[in-house]
C-alpha cells in the first residue's frame, strides 16, 4: 500500500468578485454538492472540470426509510427470541412454543430476503460527478 499524497501547502491568494447574482449561483452550486468548502468546489470545477452533486431521489428516500423500518422489525423479532431463550432452556419449550419459535425465526428469515433483495434491486448511491464541458 502507498503512502497517501501529502497536500501541497496553498499560499497564493487570489480574490475574485462576483455580482450578487452570480454569487447567488455560486452559493446554490455548493449547497447541492457534496464539497466540504467552496475553495475545494473552485478549484475541481476549474482544474478537473468536474462538479459533485449530492442528489436523492424521492423514491429513494422512501425506499430506505422502509428497509430501516424492516430491520428494526428483525431487531424486534431477534430480541424476543433471543429473551425467551435466556429464560428458558430449549428443553422447557413445549412443543407450541417450539412452533411460535420456529415461526418467528421463518419470519426474522423472511424479511432479512426481502431486505437483501431489494438492497440489490435499489443500489442506493447518493454522489453523483458531472463533468463540466
Amino acid at each position: 500500500m502507498s503512502r497517501p499524497k501529502k497536500d501541497l501547502k496553498k499560499i497564493f491568494r487570489k480574490e475574485i468578485l462576483f455580482t450578487e447574482n452570480e454569487f447567488e449561483k455560486l452559493n446554490l452550486l455548493f449547497k447541492d454538492s457534496d464539497y466540504q468548502n467552496m475553495n475545494e468546489m473552485i478549484r475541481d470545477v476549474l482544474f478537473n472540470k468536474q462538479y459533485r452533486v449530492v442528489s436523492f431521489d424521492t423514491e429513494s428516500i422512501v425506499k430506505q426509510s422502509i428497509l430501516i423500518e424492516q430491520v428494526r422489525r428483525i431487531g424486534s423479532n431477534f430480541n424476543q427470541l433471543i429473551k425467551s431463550f435466556h429464560q428458558k432452556k430449549l428443553d422447557n419449550f413445549s412443543q407450541e412454543e417450539r412452533k411460535l419459535l420456529m415461526k418467528n425465526i421463518l419470519d426474522i428469515k423472511e424479511v432479512y430476503i426481502k431486505i437483501e433483495e431489494s438492497a440489490r434491486e435499489h443500489n442506493l448511491r447518493p454522489v453523483h460527478k458531472n463533468t463540466i464541458t
